[in-house]
């Protein structure tokens, strides 16, 4: 198992804060490149929820700082009023930069992702990929997915972490 990057994406406020919250930021680097709009980066490093170091240690974060007005009109055209400003960016800058990956945590978002032809991923599977990825072991990836739940401020259920254990365990057991 290799830790070259795999793909561009585009976050969210969720995944940042929730994977800082379990000590896993790091876990970003398996990304090739990942668009930090400009609203989201108001509402993590902004508001002292994630650390300026802590993102910039990646080493792998484009700044993306999109104008208001097109901002505006992409919402409108896609009935995303619903949605937090820093949202609304992350699903613009994907469709500005052509990026078809979103990292987002929130349901509304993932909603409008998979409308707007975007593929959403969660910290649950960004936890899963580094396992995959061999970052760290089944028995981390197991605790890091388990942390999601009883440390950070992400909401999911219990049922939800062992469907997604279950999973890491089942795919174990497959290869």
């Amino acid at each position: 198992m290799g830790t070259e990057p795999l793909e561009t994406a585009v976050a969210d406020a969720g995944p940042l804060i929730h994977l800082t919250e379990i000590k896993s930021i790091s876990f970003l680097r398996l990304f090739a490149q990942i668009h930090i709009p400009q609203m989201v980066w108001s509402e993590t490093v902004g508001k002292g929820r994630v650390m300026e170091n802590d993102i910039s240690v990646l080493g792998n974060i484009k700044m993306e700082y999109p104008d208001q007005a097109e901002v505006i009109r992409f919402v409108k055209d896609n009935a995303l009023e619903d949605l937090h400003a820093g949202e609304r960016e992350s699903l613009y800058v994907c469709q500005q930069t052509g990026v078809n990956l979103v990292l987002t945590d929130d349901l509304a978002v993932r909603k409008a992702a998979k409308r707007l032809k975007a593929t959403p991923v969660g910290s649950l599977g960004i936890v899963i990929r580094a396992y995959k990825a061999g970052l760290i072991s089944l028995e981390e990836a197991t605790q890091r997915i388990s942390d999601l739940q009883t440390t950070s401020t992400l909401f999911v259920t219990r049922a939800i972490v062992e469907l997604a254990i279950e999973e890491l365990h089942r795919r174990v057991n497959i290869n």
